[in-house]
Protein backbone atom coordinates (compact mmCIF):
# COMPACT_ATOMS: atom_id res chain seq x y z
CA UNK A 1 0.00 0.00 0.00
CA UNK A 2 1.27 3.72 -0.86
CA UNK A 3 -0.04 5.17 1.86
CA UNK A 4 -3.64 6.20 0.52
CA UNK A 5 -7.19 5.44 0.69
CA UNK A 6 -10.62 6.33 -0.34
CA UNK A 7 -13.60 8.32 1.38
CA UNK A 8 -16.93 8.51 -1.08
CA UNK A 9 -15.09 7.95 -3.95
CA UNK A 10 -12.34 10.56 -3.13
CA UNK A 11 -8.70 10.03 -2.81
CA UNK A 12 -7.08 10.97 0.70
CA UNK A 13 -3.40 10.53 1.87
CA UNK A 14 -2.70 9.17 5.36
CA UNK A 15 -0.57 11.18 8.15
CA UNK A 16 1.90 9.46 10.18
CA UNK A 17 1.20 9.17 14.02
CA UNK A 18 3.12 12.13 15.84
CA UNK A 19 5.93 10.87 18.76
CA UNK A 20 4.36 10.21 22.08
CA UNK A 21 6.57 11.59 24.50
CA UNK A 22 6.36 15.65 22.23
CA UNK A 23 2.60 15.43 23.02
CA UNK A 24 3.37 14.86 27.17
CA UNK A 25 5.54 17.64 26.89
CA UNK A 26 3.34 19.71 25.44
CA UNK A 27 0.61 19.10 27.15
CA UNK A 28 2.63 19.55 30.64
CA UNK A 29 3.97 22.61 29.23
CA UNK A 30 0.24 23.80 28.90
CA UNK A 31 -1.22 22.49 32.03
CA UNK A 32 1.90 24.48 33.40
CA UNK A 33 1.19 27.50 32.03
CA UNK A 34 -2.45 27.76 32.09
CA UNK A 35 -2.63 27.02 35.68
CA UNK A 36 -0.72 29.62 37.24
CA UNK A 37 -1.02 28.03 40.97
CA UNK A 38 2.11 27.33 42.98
CA UNK A 39 2.56 23.82 44.40
CA UNK A 40 2.01 22.66 47.48
CA UNK A 41 4.25 24.12 50.19
CA UNK A 42 7.45 22.17 51.86
CA UNK A 43 7.12 21.37 55.45
CA UNK A 44 9.77 23.29 57.19
CA UNK A 45 12.82 22.06 58.28
CA UNK A 46 13.45 21.30 62.01
CA UNK A 47 17.02 20.85 63.60
CA UNK A 48 16.76 18.10 66.06
CA UNK A 49 19.90 18.05 68.84
CA UNK A 50 22.38 15.99 68.97
CA UNK A 51 22.19 13.32 72.23
CA UNK A 52 23.51 14.51 75.60
CA UNK A 53 25.96 11.28 76.82
CA UNK A 54 26.67 11.02 80.85
CA UNK A 55 30.57 11.19 81.27
CA UNK A 56 30.22 9.70 84.96
CA UNK A 57 28.92 9.60 88.35
CA UNK A 58 30.28 10.29 92.11
CA UNK A 59 28.74 9.00 95.14
CA UNK A 60 28.96 11.26 98.12
CA UNK A 61 26.92 9.94 101.47
CA UNK A 62 23.58 9.18 100.11
CA UNK A 63 24.20 11.97 97.10
CA UNK A 64 24.98 11.03 93.02
CA UNK A 65 26.34 13.73 91.28
CA UNK A 66 26.04 12.69 87.14
CA UNK A 67 28.19 14.85 84.85
CA UNK A 68 26.57 15.27 81.45
CA UNK A 69 28.42 16.64 78.50
CA UNK A 70 26.27 19.11 76.64
CA UNK A 71 26.11 18.65 72.54
CA UNK A 72 27.16 21.64 70.27
CA UNK A 73 25.70 20.15 67.03
CA UNK A 74 22.68 18.92 65.46
CA UNK A 75 22.51 15.31 64.44
CA UNK A 76 22.82 16.55 60.62
CA UNK A 77 26.13 18.18 61.97
CA UNK A 78 24.80 21.53 61.60
CA UNK A 79 26.00 24.02 64.54
CA UNK A 80 25.27 25.42 66.63
CA UNK A 81 22.78 22.84 68.81
CA UNK A 82 19.40 23.66 68.31
CA UNK A 83 19.18 22.98 72.11
CA UNK A 84 16.37 24.68 74.72
CA UNK A 85 16.81 22.33 77.63
CA UNK A 86 18.25 18.86 78.86
CA UNK A 87 16.05 16.46 81.25
CA UNK A 88 17.68 13.56 83.21
CA UNK A 89 15.84 10.18 84.47
CA UNK A 90 16.74 7.88 87.05
CA UNK A 91 15.47 4.36 87.99
CA UNK A 92 16.56 2.02 90.92
CA UNK A 93 16.55 -1.63 89.43
CA UNK A 94 18.56 -4.43 89.81
CA UNK A 95 18.80 -5.20 86.36
CA UNK A 96 18.91 -2.64 83.38
CA UNK A 97 15.44 -1.64 82.39
CA UNK A 98 14.25 -1.89 78.66
CA UNK A 99 15.14 1.03 77.10
CA UNK A 100 11.59 1.20 74.93
CA UNK A 101 10.08 1.23 78.71
CA UNK A 102 12.72 3.36 80.71
CA UNK A 103 11.16 7.06 80.63
CA UNK A 104 7.54 4.95 81.57
CA UNK A 105 9.19 3.36 84.38
CA UNK A 106 11.84 6.59 85.09
CA UNK A 107 11.81 9.60 87.71
CA UNK A 108 12.82 12.72 86.24
CA UNK A 109 15.66 13.98 88.80
CA UNK A 110 16.81 17.04 87.13
CA UNK A 111 15.58 19.72 84.24
CA UNK A 112 19.08 21.68 82.97
CA UNK A 113 18.07 25.26 80.27
CA UNK A 114 20.96 25.27 78.02
CA UNK A 115 21.46 29.29 76.97
CA UNK A 116 21.22 30.59 73.77
CA UNK A 117 23.98 30.18 71.35
CA UNK A 118 24.89 32.77 69.39
CA UNK A 119 24.09 32.03 65.34
CA UNK A 120 27.16 32.69 63.42
CA UNK A 121 24.82 34.19 60.02
CA UNK A 122 24.33 36.94 62.66
CA UNK A 123 27.43 39.40 62.08
CA UNK A 124 25.36 41.78 64.43
CA UNK A 125 26.56 39.91 67.50
CA UNK A 126 23.21 40.61 69.08
CA UNK A 127 22.63 36.97 70.35
CA UNK A 128 25.56 36.27 73.17
CA UNK A 129 25.09 33.49 75.44
CA UNK A 130 24.51 34.19 78.93
CA UNK A 131 25.03 31.50 81.62
CA UNK A 132 22.75 33.13 83.53
CA UNK A 133 20.46 31.44 81.68
CA UNK A 134 21.31 28.61 81.81
CA UNK A 135 24.52 26.10 80.79
CA UNK A 136 26.52 26.52 77.76
CA UNK A 137 26.42 24.57 74.76
CA UNK A 138 29.89 22.39 75.18
CA UNK A 139 30.07 22.83 79.02
CA UNK A 140 29.85 19.92 80.87
CA UNK A 141 26.85 20.16 83.70
CA UNK A 142 26.75 18.30 86.84
CA UNK A 143 23.24 18.05 88.71
CA UNK A 144 22.66 16.02 91.86
CA UNK A 145 20.81 13.00 92.64
CA UNK A 146 19.58 13.02 96.37
CA UNK A 147 19.31 9.64 96.93
CA UNK A 148 15.93 9.04 99.25
CA UNK A 149 14.51 5.83 100.94
CA UNK A 150 12.78 6.06 97.83
CA UNK A 151 15.35 5.66 95.39
CA UNK A 152 17.29 2.71 97.28
CA UNK A 153 13.98 0.83 96.28
CA UNK A 154 14.10 -1.21 93.03
CA UNK A 155 11.80 -0.74 90.38
CA UNK A 156 9.66 -4.21 89.39
CA UNK A 157 10.96 -5.21 85.86
CA UNK A 158 7.95 -6.16 82.77
CA UNK A 159 8.02 -9.33 82.45
CA UNK A 160 10.37 -11.31 79.96
CA UNK A 161 8.82 -13.37 76.72
CA UNK A 162 8.09 -16.03 77.01
CA UNK A 163 10.64 -18.65 75.35
CA UNK A 164 9.97 -20.98 73.03
CA UNK A 165 10.05 -24.74 74.47
CA UNK A 166 13.54 -26.36 73.75
CA UNK A 167 13.99 -30.00 74.19
CA UNK A 168 17.76 -29.52 76.26
CA UNK A 169 17.17 -27.98 79.28
CA UNK A 170 19.80 -25.14 79.79
CA UNK A 171 21.13 -24.67 82.94
CA UNK A 172 22.20 -20.98 83.64
CA UNK A 173 24.57 -20.09 86.65
CA UNK A 174 23.11 -17.94 89.66
CA UNK A 175 23.70 -14.00 88.70
CA UNK A 176 24.15 -12.03 91.52
CA UNK A 177 21.54 -9.32 92.48
CA UNK A 178 23.07 -5.83 92.29
CA UNK A 179 21.40 -2.61 93.06
CA UNK A 180 22.05 0.20 90.66
CA UNK A 181 20.87 3.41 89.40
CA UNK A 182 20.40 3.88 85.99
CA UNK A 183 20.25 7.43 84.13
CA UNK A 184 19.01 8.35 81.32
CA UNK A 185 19.36 12.11 79.36
CA UNK A 186 16.94 13.31 76.68
CA UNK A 187 17.67 16.84 74.86
CA UNK A 188 14.78 19.45 73.68
CA UNK A 189 14.98 22.20 71.06
CA UNK A 190 12.91 25.43 71.95
CA UNK A 191 10.43 23.83 69.69
CA UNK A 192 10.03 20.85 72.02
CA UNK A 193 11.72 18.58 69.31
CA UNK A 194 13.42 15.81 71.18
CA UNK A 195 17.13 13.79 70.68
CA UNK A 196 17.29 10.22 70.92
CA UNK A 197 17.59 8.79 74.12
CA UNK A 198 21.30 8.51 75.45
CA UNK A 199 23.29 5.31 76.59
CA UNK A 200 22.05 4.29 79.73
CA UNK A 201 24.72 4.84 82.48
CA UNK A 202 24.45 3.06 86.12
CA UNK A 203 26.10 3.70 89.02
CA UNK A 204 25.87 0.82 91.79
CA UNK A 205 24.38 1.10 95.40
CA UNK A 206 26.06 -1.04 97.74
CA UNK A 207 26.49 0.06 100.90
CA UNK A 208 28.40 3.17 102.64
CA UNK A 209 31.10 2.92 104.50
CA UNK A 210 30.60 3.39 108.26
CA UNK A 211 30.93 7.10 109.83
CA UNK A 212 34.39 7.47 110.96
CA UNK A 213 33.82 8.54 114.24
CA UNK A 214 36.26 10.85 115.66
CA UNK A 215 38.45 13.45 114.91
CA UNK A 216 41.78 15.08 116.55
CA UNK A 217 43.75 17.90 115.91
CA UNK A 218 46.97 18.72 117.38
CA UNK A 219 48.77 22.18 115.87
CA UNK A 220 52.36 22.28 117.00
CA UNK A 221 53.77 25.93 115.76
CA UNK A 222 52.51 26.01 112.09
CA UNK A 223 52.11 22.08 111.54
CA UNK A 224 48.77 20.93 112.48
CA UNK A 225 48.76 17.28 112.76
CA UNK A 226 45.11 15.26 112.19
CA UNK A 227 44.62 11.95 113.50
CA UNK A 228 41.11 9.68 113.58
CA UNK A 229 39.92 6.37 114.53
CA UNK A 230 38.93 4.19 111.36
CA UNK A 231 35.58 3.38 109.48
CA UNK A 232 33.85 0.88 110.98
CA UNK A 233 35.90 0.48 114.75
CA UNK A 234 39.29 -0.69 115.86
CA UNK A 235 37.82 -4.31 114.92
CA UNK A 236 36.64 -3.60 111.22
CA UNK A 237 40.37 -2.40 110.52
CA UNK A 238 41.89 -5.22 111.81
CA UNK A 239 39.34 -7.74 109.96
CA UNK A 240 39.86 -5.80 107.32
CA UNK A 241 43.21 -6.52 107.18
CA UNK A 242 43.22 -9.96 108.30
CA UNK A 243 43.25 -13.00 105.22
CA UNK A 244 39.99 -13.74 104.12
CA UNK A 245 39.54 -17.70 105.08
CA UNK A 246 39.10 -19.67 102.52
CA UNK A 247 35.59 -21.23 101.76
CA UNK A 248 34.22 -24.62 100.99
CA UNK A 249 33.02 -25.86 97.45
CA UNK A 250 29.70 -26.25 99.80
CA UNK A 251 29.36 -22.80 101.17
CA UNK A 252 30.17 -21.63 98.01
CA UNK A 253 27.21 -23.37 96.27
CA UNK A 254 25.45 -21.84 99.05
CA UNK A 255 26.34 -18.39 98.68
CA UNK A 256 25.68 -17.83 94.73
CA UNK A 257 22.08 -19.31 95.85
CA UNK A 258 21.61 -16.80 97.80
CA UNK A 259 23.21 -13.87 96.19
CA UNK A 260 20.83 -15.04 93.38
CA UNK A 261 17.63 -14.38 95.26
CA UNK A 262 18.30 -11.05 97.05
CA UNK A 263 20.17 -7.70 96.56
CA UNK A 264 23.95 -7.68 97.82
CA UNK A 265 24.31 -5.57 100.58
CA UNK A 266 27.92 -5.59 100.37
CA UNK A 267 30.88 -2.59 100.46
CA UNK A 268 32.55 -1.80 97.15
CA UNK A 269 35.55 -4.08 97.07
CA UNK A 270 38.90 -2.92 98.39
CA UNK A 271 40.50 -1.15 100.94
CA UNK A 272 38.95 1.58 103.30
CA UNK A 273 40.58 4.63 102.54
CA UNK A 274 39.74 8.55 103.69
CA UNK A 275 39.45 12.16 102.45
CA UNK A 276 39.89 14.68 104.39
CA UNK A 277 37.67 18.00 104.03
CA UNK A 278 38.54 21.65 105.23
CA UNK A 279 36.46 24.80 105.76
CA UNK A 280 38.71 28.17 106.37
CA UNK A 281 36.51 31.23 107.75
CA UNK A 282 36.72 34.18 105.76
CA UNK A 283 40.10 36.44 106.10
CA UNK A 284 38.73 39.79 108.21
CA UNK A 285 41.30 41.88 106.23
CA UNK A 286 40.46 40.63 102.65
CA UNK A 287 37.77 42.13 100.82
CA UNK A 288 35.02 39.84 100.51
CA UNK A 289 34.90 37.71 97.24
CA UNK A 290 32.09 38.21 94.99
CA UNK A 291 29.19 35.37 95.90
CA UNK A 292 29.07 32.46 93.45
CA UNK A 293 25.42 31.68 92.69
CA UNK A 294 24.68 28.11 92.53
CA UNK A 295 22.23 26.72 90.11
CA UNK A 296 20.75 22.85 89.71
CA UNK A 297 23.46 22.40 86.80
CA UNK A 298 26.36 23.06 88.49
CA UNK A 299 26.62 21.25 91.43
CA UNK A 300 30.19 20.53 92.51
CA UNK A 301 30.53 18.24 94.95
CA UNK A 302 32.95 18.66 97.71
CA UNK A 303 36.75 18.23 97.03
CA UNK A 304 39.04 17.24 99.73
CA UNK A 305 42.32 18.63 100.59
CA UNK A 306 44.49 15.41 100.18
CA UNK A 307 45.51 14.61 96.73
CA UNK A 308 44.58 11.44 96.38
CA UNK A 309 42.62 9.34 99.27
CA UNK A 310 44.47 8.43 102.14
CA UNK A 311 45.39 4.71 103.77
CA UNK A 312 46.97 5.95 106.66
CA UNK A 313 44.87 7.58 109.53
CA UNK A 314 46.66 10.96 109.98
CA UNK A 315 46.89 13.68 108.16
CA UNK A 316 49.73 16.68 108.05
CA UNK A 317 49.84 20.55 106.85
CA UNK A 318 51.53 23.32 107.30
CA UNK A 319 49.16 26.53 108.32
CA UNK A 320 49.34 30.38 108.31
CA UNK A 321 49.36 31.77 111.66
CA UNK A 322 46.47 34.33 110.62
CA UNK A 323 44.11 33.42 113.73
CA UNK A 324 41.47 32.23 111.11
CA UNK A 325 38.93 29.67 112.51
CA UNK A 326 39.57 26.05 110.31
CA UNK A 327 37.56 23.06 111.07
CA UNK A 328 38.12 19.52 109.44
CA UNK A 329 36.08 16.62 108.67
CA UNK A 330 36.94 13.03 107.50
CA UNK A 331 35.03 10.79 105.30
CA UNK A 332 35.68 6.84 104.75
CA UNK A 333 36.29 5.70 100.55
CA UNK A 334 35.37 2.70 99.56
CA UNK A 335 35.67 1.28 95.61
CA UNK A 336 37.05 2.98 92.14
CA UNK A 337 35.51 4.28 88.96
CA UNK A 338 31.95 4.37 89.14
CA UNK A 339 31.52 1.85 92.37
CA UNK A 340 33.31 4.35 94.34
CA UNK A 341 31.39 5.59 97.51
CA UNK A 342 31.92 7.72 100.55
CA UNK A 343 30.76 7.85 103.73
CA UNK A 344 29.22 10.23 105.66
CA UNK A 345 31.35 13.42 106.70
CA UNK A 346 32.79 13.32 110.60
CA UNK A 347 31.95 15.72 113.13
CA UNK A 348 34.19 18.65 112.58
CA UNK A 349 37.57 19.38 114.94
CA UNK A 350 38.09 23.26 114.96
CA UNK A 351 41.23 24.75 115.37
CA UNK A 352 42.28 28.64 115.21
CA UNK A 353 45.78 29.24 114.32
CA UNK A 354 46.90 31.72 117.01
CA UNK A 355 50.74 33.15 116.69
CA UNK A 356 52.29 33.50 119.86
CA UNK A 357 55.75 32.79 119.47
CA UNK A 358 57.41 37.00 119.59
CA UNK A 359 60.47 37.52 117.76
CA UNK A 360 64.33 37.58 118.67
CA UNK A 361 65.40 39.64 120.91
CA UNK A 362 67.73 42.75 118.98
CA UNK A 363 71.37 41.99 119.52
CA UNK A 364 74.07 44.42 118.31
CA UNK A 365 72.36 47.94 119.91
CA UNK A 366 74.74 50.56 119.99
CA UNK A 367 74.26 54.14 120.10
CA UNK A 368 76.88 56.82 119.19
CA UNK A 369 76.14 60.39 120.42
CA UNK A 370 76.69 63.20 117.93
CA UNK A 371 76.44 66.87 118.02
CA UNK A 372 72.75 67.89 119.07
CA UNK A 373 71.79 64.32 118.12
CA UNK A 374 72.20 59.80 119.21
CA UNK A 375 72.53 57.59 116.47
CA UNK A 376 71.24 54.19 117.08
CA UNK A 377 72.44 51.32 114.99
CA UNK A 378 71.92 47.38 115.57
CA UNK A 379 71.50 44.27 114.07
CA UNK A 380 68.75 42.92 111.69
CA UNK A 381 65.96 40.17 113.01
CA UNK A 382 65.83 37.23 110.25
CA UNK A 383 61.98 36.55 111.24
CA UNK A 384 59.80 35.87 107.99
CA UNK A 385 56.87 37.65 109.81
CA UNK A 386 58.94 40.39 111.26
CA UNK A 387 56.71 44.09 111.00
CA UNK A 388 59.86 46.22 112.34
CA UNK A 389 61.20 47.52 115.27
CA UNK A 390 59.83 50.29 117.96
CA UNK A 391 62.31 52.75 119.54
CA UNK A 392 62.01 54.37 122.79
CA UNK A 393 63.63 56.60 125.44
CA UNK A 394 63.68 57.14 129.03
CA UNK A 395 65.75 59.70 130.95
CA UNK A 396 68.57 57.33 133.27
CA UNK A 397 66.90 56.97 136.71
CA UNK A 398 63.43 57.16 135.43
CA UNK A 399 60.62 54.31 135.51
CA UNK A 400 59.08 55.89 131.93
CA UNK A 401 59.85 55.28 128.55
CA UNK A 402 58.55 57.25 125.55
CA UNK A 403 57.59 55.65 122.17
CA UNK A 404 59.62 57.79 119.68
CA UNK A 405 58.11 55.99 116.47
CA UNK A 406 53.96 56.68 117.43
CA UNK A 407 53.28 55.77 113.86
CA UNK A 408 54.47 53.37 112.81
CA UNK A 409 57.68 50.63 113.44
CA UNK A 410 60.34 51.11 111.41
CA UNK A 411 61.60 48.58 108.87
CA UNK A 412 65.26 50.48 109.14
CA UNK A 413 67.75 49.03 111.74
CA UNK A 414 68.78 52.62 112.85
CA UNK A 415 67.36 55.75 114.31
CA UNK A 416 68.62 58.83 114.66
CA UNK A 417 67.08 60.83 117.87
CA UNK A 418 67.55 64.95 117.32
CA UNK A 419 65.48 65.98 120.25
CA UNK A 420 68.37 65.28 122.74
CA UNK A 421 69.40 67.96 125.22
CA UNK A 422 73.55 68.36 125.43
CA UNK A 423 74.80 66.52 128.65
CA UNK A 424 71.50 64.37 129.62
CA UNK A 425 71.84 60.69 130.14
CA UNK A 426 69.69 58.85 127.98
CA UNK A 427 68.43 55.11 128.07
CA UNK A 428 67.10 53.50 124.51
CA UNK A 429 65.16 50.19 124.07
CA UNK A 430 64.58 48.47 120.88
CA UNK A 431 62.09 45.98 120.25
CA UNK A 432 61.11 43.76 117.25
CA UNK A 433 57.13 43.25 116.43
CA UNK A 434 55.95 40.84 113.67
CA UNK A 435 52.49 41.26 111.61
CA UNK A 436 49.89 39.68 114.00
CA UNK A 437 46.92 41.54 113.89
CA UNK A 438 45.63 43.31 115.60
CA UNK A 439 48.35 42.59 118.94
CA UNK A 440 51.80 42.12 117.78
CA UNK A 441 54.03 40.05 119.21
CA UNK A 442 56.72 41.95 121.16
CA UNK A 443 60.57 40.44 121.40
CA UNK A 444 61.94 40.89 124.45
CA UNK A 445 64.06 44.70 124.95
CA UNK A 446 67.50 45.57 124.23
CA UNK A 447 68.89 47.96 125.61
CA UNK A 448 71.96 51.04 126.08
CA UNK A 449 72.47 53.69 128.02
CA UNK A 450 74.39 57.02 126.62
CA UNK A 451 74.77 60.60 127.25
CA UNK A 452 74.16 63.21 124.84
CA UNK A 453 76.92 65.63 123.46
Amino acid sequence: MDGRGTRNGRSIERQAPRPVSRILLVASLLATTACGKKGPPLAPFVRIPSTPEIAGARRVGNEMYVSIKLPTTNIDGSAPASLAQIEVYAVTALTPPPRAQFLSMATRVAIVPVARAADPADKSGTVVPDPATGALQGSTVIVRDSLSAAAMEPKPMPAPPTPRPTTTAVVSEPVPQVLRRFYLTVAFSDRRRSSAPSMLFEAPLGLLPERVPTVRAVLMGERLALEWDPSGGLLGWLLERALPAEASAAEEQVKSAAAAQAPTTELPAGPTTYNVYRETAPDPLALPEPAVEVSDWTNVPRQPINMAPLSALMFNEELRLDERRRCYRVAAVRGSGAGRVESEMSDAVCIVAVDVEPPMAVTGLSALPMEGEIRLTWEPNGEEDLRGYLVLRGEAGGDTLQPLNNSAPVSDTRYTDNTVTSGRMYTYVVRAVDNRIPLANVSDPAEVTVTAR
